[in-house]
């Protein structure tokens, strides 16, 4: 059985405040009005109450920014063997509206990407595009966890030897998938109201690569599937061959898949993402709602902000053509 653990969450503060104010105390250098008496003097603070004070201000340390409306929830995976975070931010309307279910993406690489998806989000959710929903984003616990190692093991379908690798790595795409499907998802939702005919899955890179490699292994897991940046080269164009394989068996899909690469990531990146987008736009699934779009003069996580932005409007669409212009 997974271990779950919820407690707080909290990210550091961008800044620390820098500015130091000192109080000016102005003298009385004319006879003041009986009725206006200059104050006394205060009393002077003795050296050892002021270094105390300032002991304790340094211990406390700055106060953190945190995230409003949100939590980790801490599991121990029987399918993977790894410790994660799941970081959820509630929706603003989630204690007003208690008979209400909501819609969910769970999104790869929260150590990442959790911050800046939930910021595009409220600015989407304010312009009517998309609905109050939960973000869930998925990362590694433990004691200083190696976040590009157990990304590549879990989020890639085979076991490969890369050239920038000396040895071959991941392959633990399969486990990965059973983790989400039995473990992640009935955790999340089991103790949130949210819809889960209304699931949205998106990752970036090696996450785009696994969000394909979800959609093409459990296609009613997820309504909506959103690949950024997909990593499709990976063990020898493996993805290509097992979507030409999928198709014959699945000529239909009825989901929204959003397929997007940045124009000026690394050329053979880059091609590999726009072969396989042609190749998977050929195939011309039945029901499939898809958009391909490719981020003009950015590189491979410079295209985030945009990729985010307009991935999960397209998720949405459907929603806010329901809803009325202010």
């Amino acid at each position: 059985m997974t271990n779950i653990r919820s407690r707080g969450h909290s990210l550091p503060a961008i800044a620390a405040r820098a500015a130091t104010f000192s109080a000016l105390l102005a003298a009385c250098t004319n006879p003041p009005p009986p009725s206006a008496p200059c104050p006394p003097a205060p009393a002077a603070e003795s050296a050892e109450a002021s270094t105390d004070g300032a002991a304790s201000k340094v211990a406390a340390g700055p106060r953190k920014f945190v995230i409003s409306r949100s939590e980790i929830i801490e599991m121990a995976s029987q399918e993977t063997g790894r410790q994660y975070e799941i970081s959820v931010a509630v929706p603003e309307s989630y204690a007003q509206e208690p008979d209400r279910r909501y819609p969910v993406v769970y999104l790869l690489d929260g150590q990442w990407d959790f911050p800046l998806v939930h910021t595009l989000a409220g600015g989407l959710r304010y312009d009517k595009v998309i609905p109050d929903l939960f973000i869930v984003g998925i990362t590694y616990g433990g004691e200083n966890p190696d976040f590009n190692k157990h990304r590549i093991e879990d989020y890639t379908p085979t076991r490969s030897k890369e050239p920038s690798s000396s040895e071959p790595r991941g392959g633990d795409g399969p486990k990965f998938l059973s983790f989400l499907e039995h473990e992640v998802l009935p955790a999340i939702e089991g103790k949130y109201r949210i819809d889960s005919s209304q699931r949205v899955l998106t990752g970036s890179s090696a996450g785009g690569l696994f969000s394909i490699y979800a959609l093409l292994e459990r296609p009613e897991l997820f309504q909506s599937v959103l690949a950024l940046s997909p990593a499709t080269g990976w063990g020898d164009k493996w993805l290509f061959a097992r979507e030409q394989e999928f198709h014959k068996a699945h000529p239909a899909l009825q989901n929204r898949v959003w397929l997007s690469v940045g124009t000026d990531e690394w050329p053979a990146f880059t091609q590999n993402a726009r072969d396989f987008f042609k190749q998977f736009k050929a195939s011309d699934y039945d029901g499939i709602t898809l958009r391909v779009y490719e981020v003009p003069g950015e590189r491979h996580a410079g295209n985030k902000p945009e990729a985010f932005n307009r991935a999960l409007r397209f998720a949405f669409e459907p929603w806010a053509a329901t809803q009325k212009p202010d």
